[in-house]
């Protein structure tokens, strides 16, 4: 990555300390050889030579194992394609500091699976290290969905499994409780949840993917699922939780719709990746997402052939959205940035107050 006296070099930079937010500054070639102080970027900009963006880490974003620092944040992604289709052929990308990309340096050394089992007895303090305090929009999808929208669902399942003479009233009181009280939970603390599934997607690697936030969730409603079924006891096509095939079903009633809406997380997670979305619409696709979790219910009550209807369709949706982001919102290569230039830009950096 070179610069030229009519090309435009934009940093992408941290700013605010602690809670640090995306600032873009622009500089001409010919200002940064006479040292001028880099400008912050407005409207759109005009560039007769190439536009040349430089990404320092930011703070704002991370993936993986959450926390620490990414190389670029989704409205640098944003920016860039933007610049691509004002300035076709003519936008190079640079990392400022690319000591984090020898991260996958010795990828080609490691073994096909990669199992970290020390991570459960980590869990607790990741938990803590997540933590996020809820707010307001946790606590209006608390009385829309959980108290409003999913407990109607919810008694309608229940209502019509009493008036069958199916389920007796205790175990249907019994049943709508412990689903309210799941719901309320991980809706409150939706956002602490998906931030610690977030940590956890390092436990467990197959190859060149990370499935330590599948395999988790996987046992986690395996378990939830038969203290469910527990409560309930045998319903239309189900038959009794605790024997073989009651097991089985769970097993395969989980892997359904994990493999079918599995996807639609990581494909919202993808929107964000993309700066497609900001944060706070993301946090509201997390919550809405969460219906899904109703179709549950069709094989909690037994309505196992419908189940398999909607897990069919889900799973058309949320793998589609998922190959529509990783195929066509892929990163820009970021081209190597000489050590000369390096410091041209660090001295251009330590100029902006």
């Amino acid at each position: 990555m070179d610069i030229g006296q009519d090309d435009l070099v934009i940093l992408a930079l941290d700013r605010g300390g602690d809670k640090p937010q995306r600032a873009y500054y622009a500089v001409t070639g010919a200002e940064l050889a006479a040292g001028t102080a880099p400008r912050p970027l407005s409207g759109e900009p005009s560039c007769a030579g190439r536009v040349r963006v430089a990404l320092a880490p930011t703070r704002t974003y991370a993936e993986g194992m959450g926390g620490g620092s990414s190389e670029r944040s989704p409205e640098d992604r944003a920016l860039i394609r933007r610049l691509s289709s004002r300035f076709p052929g003519r936008v190079d990308c640079a990392l400022l500091d690319q000591s984090a990309s020898g991260r996958g340096a010795d990828a080609g050394r490691r073994g096909m699976v990669e199992f970290k089992p020390d991570m459960l007895k980590q869990a607790p303090r990741l938990l803590r290290e997540c933590w996020t305090t809820p707010n307001r929009q946790d606590y209006m999808y608390l009385a829309t969905k959980t108290f409003g929208l999913n407990l109607v669902v919810r008694l309608f399942f229940t209502v019509a499994a009493v008036r069958r003479g199916d389920l007796p009233l205790l175990r249907a009181v019994a049943s709508t409780t412990w689903y309210q009280l799941q719901d309320t939970v991980f809706t409150v603390f939706g956002q602490t949840y998906m931030k610690f599934l977030g940590r956890m997607t390092g436990m467990l690697r197959i190859g060149p993917a990370y499935i330590g936030d599948f395999s988790f969730v996987y046992w986690q409603l395996c378990f939830f699922e038969f203290l469910n079924r527990l409560v309930l006891g045998p319903l239309g096509e189900n038959p009794l939780v605790y024997t073989w095939h009651g097991i089985m079903l769970i097993f395969v009633n989980i892997i359904q719709g994990m493999i079918s809406g599995g996807p639609l997380i990581p494909a919202i997670n993808k929107m964000r990746r993309a700066g497609v979305i900001s944060h706070s619409t993301m946090m509201h696709f997390y919550q809405l997402t969460s219906l899904t979790m109703q179709f549950g219910l069709f094989a909690s009550f037994g309505y196992q052939r419908f189940y398999f209807l909607l897990t069919t369709g889900t799973l058309v949706l949320s793998w589609g959205g998922y190959a529509l982001f990783s195929l066509f919102y892929q990163d820009a290569p970021a081209s190597p940035l000489e050590s000369a230039l390096a410091a041209r830009l660090d001295a251009a950096v330590a100029q902006i107050d």
